[in-house]
This record gives structure tokens, sequence and C-alpha cells, in this order.
């Protein structure tokens, strides 16, 4: 599976995630594959843009932050409303 597949299947888990019951250790999981494979695709950037990986590959990135931007939508507001909870319970 090559690095995009690979992203956009994590962030195809985070939208599953965000449809079923939340669970803060599947979503730690997804969330830490996730950015150890954004570090890793950063740490090539300069190769990458060598390459015209991004070039060749930007519907393609175009179509993943529009999922990253739904999902944020969805998400961040859950993410305020636990954090508030959690901070009431301090």
């Amino acid at each position: 599976m090559n690095k995009i597949e690979e992203f956009t299947s994590l962030i195809n888990n985070l939208d599953e995630l965000d449809k079923k019951k939340f669970n803060s250790s599947e979503f730690q999981i997804v969330n830490n594959k996730l950015q150890k494979l954004l570090d890793e695709i950063a740490s090539r950037k300069v190769e990458l843009q060598k390459d015209n990986f991004f070039l060749d590959h930007k519907n393609m990135f175009l179509e993943i932050i529009s999922k990253i931007e739904s999902l944020q939508d969805k998400m961040i507001p859950k993410a305020e409303i636990i954090n508030s909870f959690s901070k009431s319970q301090l």
C-alpha cells in the first residue's frame, strides 16, 4: 500500500470512528498512526517535491483535504464537549 492509500485509509478509519460511539483508545491508535505517517511524509518532503509527487497526485490530495475538513467539522465540537466535561470533573 502506498502512502496516499495508507493516509486515505486512516482518514476513513477516523470517519468510521466518528460514526460509532466515541472510543478514545481507538481514536488514539488511529491518530498515532496518522501522526507517524505525516511525520514520515514531512521528512521526505524535499525528495517528494523533486519527484513532482504532490503535483502528480493533486486531485487525490484535494480529496483528502476535503475529508479532513469534513472530519474536523464533525469531531471538534465533540472533542470540545468531552474536554469541557473532563475539566468539570476535576
